[in-house]
């Protein structure tokens, strides 16, 4: 198998007003509409892109839908590449969440903590790894794109990488930013761009 390049696309901007958002399905803003531009523009100058998939998130749907149908690239939108279900805290300010579970994120991720009516750390990290593997499968082409969500890219990149949640966690991908990896099946991914959403 030929190596490939996989871009992790995380969804620019929206208005969240410091509230946590996870299945809460907000549109981007004109700012994160921009940064998702940028993004674009710089990750088909390092290499056209071949094919693309998506959360069924609004915040990543239409734009990775309006990207597929200009570029005439097979698209899969999959709603297991959704944000993790935070069950009743999906909207609340997150001031007021870290002073009823302090250190949540990290309960959470240690599976420690559920959310009430949301979804465990493991049930979201094998739903995500279960789609990408079969996205992988019927995926082609030598650049591919995922368009999805900060939790979401953690959980690959701590897979593709070998590294522990909490390491791929310090590789904070910004909002409209994106993660580059080149990928050899049977062996480790390497990483080759961090980047920011960049400047208008």
């Amino acid at each position: 198998m030929n190596p490939y390049t996989l871009t992790l696309l995380r969804h620019g901007e929206i208005d969240h007003e410091g509230r946590l958002i996870g299945r809460t399905d907000l549109p981007l803003n004109d700012l994160g509409c921009e940064q998702m531009a940028r993004s674009w523009h710089k990750l088909n100058q390092l290499a056209p892109v071949t094919c693309m998939a998506s959360s069924t998130l609004q915040r990543c749907r239409e734009f990775a839908v309006h990207q597929a149908l200009h570029g005439s690239l097979p698209l899969k939108v999959d709603a297991r590449f959704a944000e993790f279900d935070f069950g009743d805290w999906d909207g609340m300010s997150r001031e007021t969440l870290s002073g009823q579970h302090p250190e949540w994120g990290r309960k959470v991720a240690e599976n420690g903590l559920v959310p009430p009516g949301g979804e465990s750390y493991e049930a979201f990290r094998t739903r995500v790894l279960t789609a990408f593997s079969e996205w992988m499968q019927g995926a082609r082409g030598s650049h591919r794109v995922l368009v999805s969500h900060g939790g979401v890219i953690t959980v690959l990149l701590a897979e593709l990488l070998g590294a522990d949640f909490a390491i791929a966690k310090l590789m904070t991908v910004q909002r409209g930013g994106f993660a580059q990896l080149s990928i050899l099946e049977g062996h480790p991914a390497y990483l080759m761009h961090l980047e920011g959403p960049g400047e208008a």
